[in-house]
């Protein structure tokens, strides 16, 4: 911004004091706008910083700051009167508000399961982002960026995690775990955890439908892996002890 005397102000500072007809002693300030050049001009003795900005034709609005440089250091502003040899400051500021999108991270939830052998993996859903609302304020001080801060933030579609089935060792089930399985599944279905019985019976421990879902179990007893079906086993073992094997439960 060019900076130019208002009309009737001298261009020489009047270091005189008030004579005999009552004119104001004039002190001589430099002014800098933004980012020109300071010049040299005069003022009125114990005049406020904003009204020797203001003489001059320069708008000063809320957000501008009014620096005062007195015997090299900074004073405060507005709240000091000028004195001869001060250096007035107008730092013209702007507040630019700006709106934008961007995207939120989907993430992952893991479930530990033992219908996979441990330490497999199993994506069962996929990961959608979302979307958020950033309302943010830029500052600017004589067209530079100084500050950029985020005022709100709204998520406008929530993420939706991908989920994904960890495999892992099934839980130990006291009193069950010394036993021997093996030999118990040996009897029951040949090893075999996908065996089907025409009868209704299931997997390695051949579980009815019934039994399986009251340890716990989801579904098919031959769609758990093997770990499962040993784990849902000892719990069945568990409440009931070798009765639910009554031919095969002697190996245990």
């Amino acid at each position: 911004m060019a900076l130019s005397l208002a009309p009737g102000i001298a261009s020489a500072p009047v270091q005189a004091s008030a004579d005999s007809s009552g004119a104001e002693r004039q002190v001589a300030v430099r002014l800098k706008v933004a980012d020109q050049p300071a010049v040299e001009v005069p003022v009125t003795a114990r005049a406020w910083p904003t009204e020797l900005i203001e003489a001059h034709g320069i708008p000063v609005d809320g957000n501008d700051l009014v620096k005062v440089v007195r015997d090299g250091r900074e004073v405060r502003g507005t709240a000091k009167r000028i004195r001869q040899g001060d250096t007035v400051k107008l730092v013209q500021v702007e507040k630019v508000r700006k709106a934008k999108t961007t995207t939120v991270r989907a993430g992952v939830v893991e479930v530990p399961t033992t219908k996979l052998a441990p330490g497999r993996r199993k994506v069962v859903r996929e990961g959608q982002p979302g979307v958020r609302r950033v309302v943010a304020v830029k500052t600017l001080h004589n067209g530079d960026p100084v500050t950029y801060r985020v005022v709100k933030r709204k998520t406008v579609e929530k993420p939706t995690p991908r989920r994904v089935l960890v495999g892992r060792e099934p839980y130990s089930v006291p009193g069950a775990d010394g036993l021997n399985w093996a030999a118990l599944a040996g009897c029951e279905s040949g090893g075999n955890p996908k065996a089907v019985n025409a009868a209704g019976y299931y997997g390695l421990y051949q579980f009815d439908i019934g039994t399986w879902h009251s340890v716990g179990g989801s579904g098919v007893p031959t769609q758990a892996s093997a770990a499962e079906q040993t784990y849902r086993a000892k719990l069945l073992y568990q409440q009931r002890g070798r009765s639910p094997w009554p031919t095969c439960g002697r190996l245990l």
